[in-house]
């Protein structure tokens, strides 16, 4: 259910970002920029002889396949089509030329570095170059292409951002929902992140770690949701979740609400002192996995339940 959940939503908003065309209105804004982009020494915006002479020989608009610093300095947001010409991600851009980030954010609000411009520009250009030479018959719609391939290649990453926080989200929301059907919230706080619960126990909503369990003042227990899936980023994850359980006092019982386990996460968890550790498709939905989730929390460790919870 969580793999078929995960996918859905990945196809949503991938759907929905490609629905807005931001390459086309890239497109037509380059198309309609009024000042006039000289090319006279290609050389020093980095654009390769061959390169150069392939597209003035098929009639391309240069402005739609190479950067220009003036270009960029004026409209940075076209830094992304560029980007996506040259099959470039944001870190790798940032990593050798600049940082491009608030350039292609729509509420950006100051204004870039000229210097940075041409920095980027004769980047992008090198890279555009040189996949134009190792093409044939290379054509705008080749690039185009590549914008909407790395479009989506860029979305992959947000998306699991977005996959991970839904899911702190629902257990959250669950918890305080289950409590709150028994009337086990004494009081909360406006916000929704502090609640006072039966016996002097308080539980609180934040991150680093994500839910945190309070008894006469100390800290008793910490939740940390990981929610994403993929397999690949797993270690990183548990390296953030090494991190918030450092920090906890000892005697703290910490628990794991993980979107996937594989087998070398499962050996370090052993090793981190972790307490339980539950799959976030297990507890996502009435059954056995959130029963055993809510005994393990409410009738084991934080003491609000006398009897065992089914």
């Amino acid at each position: 259910m969580a793999k078929l959940d995960d996918a859905k939503k990945r196809s949503s908003v991938l759907s929905n970002r490609i629905k807005q065309r931001t390459d086309i209105k890239l497109q037509r804004l380059i198309a309609g920029f009024e000042q006039r982009l000289t090319f006279s020494s290609p050389d020093d915006l980095m654009i390769s002889p061959e390169a150069w002479k392939y597209v003035e020989s098929s009639g391309i608009d240069p402005r739609q396949v190479f950067a220009h610093p003036e270009l960029l300095y004026h409209h940075p947001e076209t830094s992304e089509y560029y980007r996506g010409i040259a099959l470039l991600s944001r870190k790798r851009v940032g990593a050798i030329a600049a940082s491009v980030d608030t350039w292609e954010d729509p509420e950006r609000n100051s204004q870039v570095n000229e210097d940075k411009c041409k920095e980027v520009a004769r980047l992008y250009n090198t890279v555009i170059s040189s996949i134009i030479e190792g093409a044939t018959d290379w054509t705008l719609d080749n690039g185009y292409r590549n914008i909407i391939a790395n479009m989506g290649i860029g979305l992959d990453g947000s998306i699991r951002n977005l996959i991970g926080q839904d899911a702190e989200n629902i257990v959250k929301d669950r918890i305080r929902d289950w409590l709150d059907s028994r009337g086990l919230i004494i009081e909360r706080d406006e916000r929704g992140t502090e609640f006072k619960l039966p016996k002097d126990y308080w539980m609180y909503y934040g991150s680093e770690p994500d839910i945190e369990f309070k008894h006469n003042g100390n800290v008793i227990s910490t939740i940390e949701i990981k929610g994403g899936t993929d397999p690949a980023g797993a270690l990183e994850r548990l390296g953030a979740v090494q991190k918030s359980f450092e920090a906890t006092p000892p005697g703290s019982e910490n628990l794991l609400v993980a979107g996937i386990v594989t087998a070398e996460m499962e050996q370090r968890l052993n090793s981190l002192g972790i307490r339980k550790y539950f799959l976030l498709d297990e507890i996502a939905h009435d059954g056995k996995g959130w029963a055993d989730f809510l005994n393990e929390v409410f009738h084991h460790i934080v003491r609000i339940t006398d009897e065992v919870i089914e």
